[in-house]
């Protein structure tokens, strides 16, 4: 539009367009790399001083040649410039860059080719340039305040796309806590119906004198009155979940014997730490139907913990055939379908969205496995609720 040659620079004056108009002068004194370097760095002389004042800055380059620089700043921060020119002017002297290596730039002078190059460059008056100059400024303050509120647009629309997430997430979440509601409401008929017959059982095993059936007995009643007397929204102590999950594991020994063995190892001092109710046992139950029901032998299973200054981290491992990667993406986003009776990557979800829904992206589900060898989940719960 102005028939001027130009193009954007970074703050060093190194080029981060294409040259646009340019002579056919520049582009042969720029040939040479040692003259190339000399004009990269006028032109980051000429976008500092713009920069500096904040408006156009008219120079005349160290060939010459007479250039405006326009500072390109965003949120205070300089990034570059855009630089019009390559002309000569015929009623003004304007101040010329500081001289780098101006012997290096007389040399290319000798050149005959270069010289008529020069000698062909375009000539225009003051009033052009800076006509020219005006406009190409109000231009790119214009493309910045657009670059910027398409920024900031962009922001928006990911905080808004952010916040359907996780307002999609929290209903399917409350879904699924009203339905977990109704099944545990449902499992509730008559509990003391059920403990009394319970009872029963176990004062008959223990006249026969079959003492594991007694103990069996003893855990699946106190499992049921954890149930009964906890609801989906409850927090427990982590004591009181462990000490569940423990007579859950005694009663699944019991039913595998010597297919699998375990061992809870949680630290004392997090005892008091509270939890979602009922946020262990899907996993554990998990690693036993999914991980380890098909091992035959030699399974293993492990709760254990660990923490840093913000955060508790209860561990559940075994050595089974493992999770494979598209089924844990799956399981991540929310899409994963059970093909099989005993598969739990629903509860892992569940277990996921609950945590998600009381502490945040934050705190999802770590989940790692190797085919074969193992799965390795991770809860984390932060100790300041």
């Amino acid at each position: 539009m102005t028939k001027l040659a130009a193009v954007t620079v970074d703050y060093k004056g190194e080029p981060v367009t294409r040259y646009s108009n340019f002579t056919r002068f520049c582009q042969k004194f720029r040939e040479h790399e040692i003259c190339k370097n000399i004009c990269f760095r006028s032109d980051a002389h000429g976008g500092v001083e713009a920069a500096r004042s904040q408006k156009p800055y008219i120079y005349t380059c160290h060939a010459g040649l007479v250039d405006f620089a326009i500072p390109i700043v965003f949120e205070g921060q300089f990034l570059g410039s855009i630089l019009v020119g390559q002309v000569k002017i015929s009623d003004y002297n304007y101040k010329k860059t500081l001289p780098y290596d101006q012997e290096q730039v007389d040399k290319r002078f000798e050149d005959p080719e270069l010289q008529a190059f020069y000698d062909e460059v375009d000539t225009i008056t003051k009033n052009e340039l800076e006509g020219a100059s005006n406009l190409m400024y109000i231009m790119s303050n214009y493309i910045v305040e657009q670059a910027f509120n398409q920024l900031m647009q962009e922001e928006l629309n990911e905080k808004n796309s952010r916040l359907i997430r996780e307002m999609e997430v929290r209903m399917a979440l409350e879904k699924n806590l009203r339905e977990s509601e109704l099944q545990l409401l449902q499992s509730q008929v008559n509990p003391h119906f059920l403990f009394n017959v319970l009872n029963t059982i176990n004062s008959l095993a223990m006249i026969e004198k079959a003492k594991k059936t007694s103990e069996m007995i003893y855990s699946l009643s106190e499992m049921l009155r954890y149930t009964i007397k906890n609801k989906m929204h409850y927090m427990v102590t982590l004591e009181q979940e462990i000490d569940y999950n423990d007579k859950y594991l005694q009663i699944q020994k019991v039913r595998l014997g010597d297919q699998i063995e375990f061992t809870i190892d949680i630290d004392k001092s997090l005892n008091e730490l509270k939890v979602p109710f009922m946020i262990i046992q899907p996993l554990v139950s998990n690693a036993i139907n999914h991980g380890l029901f098909d091992k035959g032998s030699g399974g293993k299973l492990r709760i254990t913990s660990k923490e840093d200054d913000d955060n508790a981290y209860i561990i559940v491992e075994d050595n089974g055939k493992g999770i494979p990667k598209e089924t844990i993406r799956s399981i991540k986003n929310g899409t994963y379908e059970s093909k099989t009776s005993r598969s739990t990557g629903t509860g892992l979800i569940t277990v996921e969205k609950r945590l998600i829904h009381r502490y945040g992206e934050r705190y999802r589900l770590e989940i790692e496995s190797e085919m074969n060898k193992g799965t390795r989940i991770t809860v984390k719960i932060p100790k300041e609720q």
